[in-house]
């Protein structure tokens, strides 16, 4: 496990979970199966293990954080605070949705062509339920301009 470490200079948000879609959505489940078990005398070990399941992760995932500070990408999670990427390393990055399952922060570094993960090839650096609506317009787009990072969409 590695050990948390300390943001330097300014630091932003540029992804935060939300827990009410990640819980609301099983818990909705869940008095859907309370229902159809008082009613129809139906009990499923199944789905309640799949309610269970689904609302344990949620709420182990509910501090998921992606920030940058001045050197690069920090990910907060149950671990602490962890350095992805430094800004000098990162030649692609941009958000991928994955519709109410949450979102994905995608990185490609700098390397060979044929490096993976590198310049052609993505990974994921970070998973967060939802980001939080903002007030403030997207900081990505800002932190990539100024650190020179290109989005997945701009060309070569």
């Amino acid at each position: 496990m590695a050990s948390s470490v300390q943001p330097v200079g300014d630091v932003r948000v540029l992804g935060e979970s939300r827990i009410w879609p990640a819980v609301a959505i099983p818990g909705a489940i869940a008095i859907v199966l309370v229902a159809v078990a008082a009613v129809f005398r139906l009990f499923s070990w199944w789905a309640t293990g799949a309610v269970v399941a689904s609302l344990v992760i949620a709420l182990t995932r509910r501090w998921n954080a992606v920030l940058g500070d001045d050197v690069g990408l920090l990910v907060r999670s149950r671990g602490g605070l962890t350095r992805s990427y430094a800004w000098t390393e990162i030649e692609r990055i941009e958000w991928v949705d994955g519709g109410m399952w949450g979102s994905t922060l995608q990185v490609c570094p700098r390397g060979g062509p044929y490096d993976v993960p590198g310049p052609n090839s993505a990974t994921t650096v970070a998973r967060i339920w939802r980001p939080r609506r903002r007030r403030h317009p997207d900081p990505l787009p800002e932190l990539r301009q100024r650190h020179g990072i290109k989005s997945m969409t701009d060309s070569s």
